[in-house]
């Protein structure tokens, strides 16, 4: 029983002396060609027997080749290179720490292609592994072994390590001079311009959620009696009904992936809300407005990417917009004249200018289809200037000077980058 437990002690030490210093991600060749680079003559670890770890380990590493990296032992340059590593590899170490310096060791990296180096070298009983790619001059993952002189259990330990990652497919010589005149991943990180157009199907209405009712009930409940006599105020929601479906047209971008502007238009239509009591109105076989807006929208945005195929992209947005009303009305077939008050009925300005604010997000799917969603609070008002003389007395009364309301929509959208 004592040495059951004192072989379980042995192994639990040995366990927790193991110590990686750093593993930062890197590419794993399927079938790759391991290049063992060793600062001592015998090395720790066997070749063969190091494939036959990485083969236990990672079964999806295919069928790999691993020999002594001869030519950089043979390098007085690269063997200088492998000595510093040894004696300055510790648990504090940072990879840009132990970076490749001199220019022809520099070129000896850069020049593996898709093959991979594990460095092994002993100070004082313990293994100082690290490895390197092509694409870095430090090593790309780094950490210490208790020494042994079991060359299949400290292989096993550094390909557990070091080489547990999914292991991509290598490339060929076409694909690797193709890749070689792709931008750098520093550059690839900088979206580029990313544009969309929308088209998008509504509601707004003036009553804003959450807010309390008695704010919107003159409005609301305002109806038109003799053309253009109501209750109360000036609100173009006393005069048209506030709750209508509308469509809307969206065409924007954004640039570095957070910073946008995007133009639209909406249209809704909004029947005249005309008091049923007033005979005065049975001449009428219809009475609307036709609402269209354009306007200029700044965004803030962020890009999520859960999966490969499938981008969410919520956004916040302030713009300004104008409104037009264009008045639609007809009379009644049996009404070939109109009455006296038609003549001198309700009149909105030419044109209203506004804010917007809101929310809403992106959908993408494939890099080009998407759902856009968004809602928001949006204004329009004009300075109003009395006229007090008799001539205007007599001219159609002039409505609106300001309403507020909210709105939602929901578009299908086409996305692009250039």
């Amino acid at each position: 029983m004592r040495h059951v437990i004192l072989a379980a002690l042995i192994f639990a030490c040995s366990a927790f002396a193991d110590n990686v210093f750093f593993h930062h991600h890197w590419t794993l060749w399927k079938d790759a060609e391991v290049l063992i680079w060793s600062a001592d003559k015998n090395p720790a670890i066997d070749p063969k027997e190091f494939c036959l770890s990485l083969k236990r380990n990672n079964t999806g590493i295919g069928e790999p080749k691993c020999r002594l990296a001869g030519e950089w032992e043979r390098d007085s340059i690269a063997m200088r290179y492998a000595n510093w590593l040894v004696a300055n590899m510790d648990g504090n170490v940072k990879a840009e720490h132990l970076r490749a310096r001199h220019p022809a060791m520099v070129a000896k990296i850069q020049s593996v292609e898709d093959r991979l180096v594990l460095f092994i070298g002993e100070r004082e009983g313990s293994i100082f592994a690290a490895t390197f790619d092509e694409n870095n001059v430090e090593p790309v993952a780094a950490g210490v072994f208790t020494g042994t002189k079991d060359k299949i259990a400290l292989g096993d330990k550094i390909a557990s390590a070091f080489f547990d990652g999914s292991a991509k497919r290598r490339l060929s010589k076409e694909e690797r001079a193709k890749r070689l005149t792709e931008p750098d991943e520093s550059y690839k990180e900088i979206p580029g311009f990313q544009g969309w157009a929308s088209v998008a199907i509504g509601y707004s209405q003036a009553k804003i959620p959450l807010t309390p009712n008695n704010w919107y009930s003159s409005h609301i409940n305002s109806r038109v009696r003799g053309y253009r006599i109501t209750k109360d105020s000036v609100s173009l929601w006393n005069f048209i009904d506030d709750s209508d479906p509308q469509i809307a047209v969206y065409l924007g971008g954004t640039w570095y992936g957070f910073i946008g502007a995007e133009l639209m238009y909406r249209y809704a239509y909004h029947e005249v809300k005309t008091d049923p009591q007033d005979t005065i109105y049975r001449e009428l076989s219809y009475w609307g407005f036709h609402q269209h807006e354009v306007g200029l929208n700044v965004i803030l945005s962020k890009t999520y990417t859960p999966i490969k195929w499938f981008k969410a992209t919520p956004f916040a947005f302030i713009g300004f917009q104008y409104s037009f009303f264009v008045e639609d009305i007809g009379l009644k077939d049996n009404h070939k004249k109109p009455s006296k008050a038609y003549d001198v009925r309700i009149k909105f300005e030419d044109s209203y200018k506004g804010a917007l604010v809101g929310f809403g997000s992106h959908f993408v799917f494939l890099n080009h289809y998407g759902l856009g969603l968004r809602a928001g609070i949006s204004s329009r008002g004009r300075n109003i200037e009395e006229d007090p003389s008799p001539e205007a007395a007599a001219e159609p009364t002039t409505i609106g000077s300001s309403t507020i309301d909210c709105f939602v929509n929901l578009g299908l959208e086409y996305h692009f980058s250039m």
